[in-house]
């Protein structure tokens, strides 16, 4: 897997600059009011105890993957996803560092039963997010079996600090739930290969999964729809077929 050498920033937590969406130009006020909803975002976390590394985790006790706080919040149409680890995170990268939110949207699984060794049997979802520390990232929507790739623009990391602000129609696809009703749990690991949960060195929360918080509502957005339209009613079943735990890239995409 390549790593790029630039780390890009947009519409995230803390940071002055604006939140838009490539080659659209928005209004000073907008850039202002999306800059005000992502700190807010990063100053409501939940806060995850420094050096609780899993005690089944085989990797290198790097602070950069121990999370100490962690938020997801629904902003508009937007879904930001931010973390503080104890250590820097571009560095992981020299070990397989990446960052990974599973979010239940009404028909998330505990994957992480399907794995060796079990972790986190309360931990449940069917979607995932994931940041790499090179500031790249995609979303692996495993109910309707497409991965979609982030745009660098809205990934930044700063520090011990990385945030996502991923667009809601991204992540509709094969949702039951609406967005305010999403859970979620990030997990750092420093391995890419399905199953092998030695490679997850925390949970946040440790066992089971946190609310999204809710600054604002999108104000129409459909959902449960695997067809392009939005007021067909939620595709039935419960998404996951048996032994389905993968939160990473088809290793085609992995080059």
């Amino acid at each position: 897997m390549s790593h790029g050498e630039t780390l890009r920033s947009h519409a995230l937590p803390g940071s002055s600059r604006a939140l838009h969406r490539p080659a659209r130009v928005e209004p000073l006020e907008t850039r202002r009011l999306l800059s005000d909803i992502t700190a807010s975002a990063r100053s409501s976390t939940i806060a995850d105890e420094a050096g609780d590394f899993l005690p089944t985790y085989a990797g290198p006790h790097d602070p950069g993957l121990d999370v100490l706080a962690h938020q997801t919040t629904l902003a508009a149409d937007r879904l930001i996803l931010y973390g503080r680890m104890a250590g820097p995170v571009a560095p992981t990268q020299e070990v397989g560092g990446l960052y990974v939110w599973g979010i239940d949207r009404g028909r998330g699984t505990p994957r992480f039963r399907n794995g060796t060794p079990v972790i986190g049997p309360n931990v449940v979802w069917d979607l995932i997010v994931r940041v790499n520390p090179d500031g790249t990232g995609l979303v692996n929507n495993q109910v309707a079996g497409v991965v979609t790739p982030l745009s660098p623009d809205d990934i930044r990391i700063d520090g011990t600090n990385i945030t996502a602000s991923v667009p809601l129609s991204v992540l509709m696809n094969g949702a039951t739930r609406p967005p305010d009703q999403w859970t979620y749990n990030l997990w750092p690991r420093n391995g890419i290969v399905p199953g092998q949960n030695q490679h997850v060195s925390d949970l946040a929360p440790d066992d089971g999964n946190s609310p999204v918080l809710v600054l604002s509502r999108p104000g129409s957005v459909g959902f449960g729809a695997e067809n392009p339209d939005p007021l067909a009613p939620p595709p039935q079943g419960n998404g996951a077929a048996a032994g389905d735990e993968d939160e990473s890239l088809p290793a085609s995409l992995l080059q």
